[in-house]
């Protein structure tokens, strides 16, 4: 049964309007942080991209409507790849995928009214692969990688890359007219892949805001600098820590960054249910703000993982302040969860040996602690 492009674009419109506007509202309900906000404008370039496409079907001669719909095609995977940067504490690098984009438009610009259908197409594919792939990197990192509802994303952005990937190289080797192209990787193709990514994207992002930040509630200005467990969110976490880091780098004193992961969560929720797996979230974070020293900062740094910053003269004395929160959650007893006793896999990561640069930092703790955590759990590592 063939059907014909209209419908085609008719139905992709439709989609990714209705699952923009979807996650739109969803975070306009939150007072959301940096990455739900570049997703959120992830989705407005891919509705961007649907009716400039929907332009160029039903236009005779829009072929300035491809320019804009390539840009926004691209832009669109580039900035899920930007928020996932975000969520994972690092810089988005929005200016990438703005690069991207303004690359794919010139391309068809380029070709100008004679380039056809397929102007600037080579380009676009190329752009869309290289992010998606960049993208499913990105969500294999700390902390997103810790959280079982990013394999969605990781699923998504491999399916892009690949099918992406795949129509730069028949397009470039055989041409768009050639059966095999127009058969799996054609405009149809596409459309039904980008529509059955479309649906799988939406919860996937949805679930993974929603678990960072609560919807908005009568607090007031509290939820735009804590979580619901009293924990700084990353946004107001980063620009505190930056700013000490600053001001410690000028005086050559010495902060530690201390990445707190509660062990074996994933089997905890499997085994009590995933309503005791959120209290027990919310007993870990009570006890590491309880036993963290009194002079530092706490950021939340994924599911089940606190990244806790203070000054130490000597990282020794941080591994004792990590110590005293393993025995606190050891002597914490959840009768929600049969009596169980909590513990944690603690990477410390110091600024006399990694520097003032906050990513690095971030990184090396979140490296000592996955080393904790593969040497059995409730140990403390420093990183080199």
């Amino acid at each position: 049964m063939n059907i014909d492009l209209y419908t085609i674009q008719l139905a992709t419109t439709t989609v990714t309007i209705v699952a923009g506007v979807m996650f739109i509202l969803d975070t306009f309900l939150r007072k959301t942080d940096a990455a739900g906000r570049v997703w959120a404008l992830s989705f407005m370039a891919g509705i961007l991209a649907s009716f400039a496409y929907a332009a160029w079907v039903v236009v005779p001669g829009a072929w300035w409507a491809v320019a804009i719909g390539n840009a926004a095609a691209v832009l669109s995977p580039a900035l899920l790849w930007s928020g996932a940067r975000a969520y994972n504490g690092r810089p988005h690098l929005v200016w990438i995928g703005v690069v991207g984009s303004t690359a794919a438009a010139t391309a068809v610009l380029g070709a100008g009214p004679r380039g056809g259908d397929w102007a600037g197409a080579a380009v676009m594919f190329a752009l869309i692969a290289t992010f998606g792939m960049l993208g499913a990197i990105e969500s294999l990192r700390a902390p997103m990688r810790e959280n079982w509802t990013a394999r969605g994303l990781t699923v998504i952005f491999l399916v892009v890359a690949l099918f992406y990937a795949a129509r730069t190289a028949v397009f470039l080797l055989r041409g768009p007219d050639d059966p095999f192209f127009a058969t799996f990787l054609g405009t149809e193709a596409s459309a039904f892949v980008i529509i059955s990514l479309i649906i799988v994207t939406l919860p996937s992002l949805v679930i993974l805001q929603g678990e960072r930040v609560p919807r908005m509630s009568g607090r007031g200005d509290i939820a735009l600098s804590y979580n619901a467990d009293a924990v700084l969110n990353d946004e107001l976490f980063r620009e505190i820590v930056d700013d000490w880091l600053e001001r410690a780098n000028f005086h050559d004193e010495q902060l530690v960054f201390m990445r707190v992961e509660l062990d074996e969560l994933d089997a905890l929720n499997t085994a009590f249910g995933r309503s005791v797996g959120t209290q027990l979230q919310t007993e870990f974070a009570a006890a590491v703000r309880r036993f963290s020293s009194p002079h530092s900062h706490i950021g939340i740094a994924g599911r089940g993982a606190l990244v806790v910053v203070g000054p130490y003269v000597q990282v020794e004395q941080a591994a004792l302040n990590a110590a005293a929160i393993q025995v606190g959650l050891r002597e914490n007893r959840i009768e929600a969860a049969q009596g169980i006793r909590l513990s944690a896999s603690i990477g410390l990561a110091g600024t006399d040996r990694c520097g003032y640069d906050f990513d690095r930092l971030m990184d090396a703790a979140s490296g000592a602690a996955s080393s904790a955590r593969e040497s059995g759990g409730d140990a403390i590592v420093l990183a080199e």
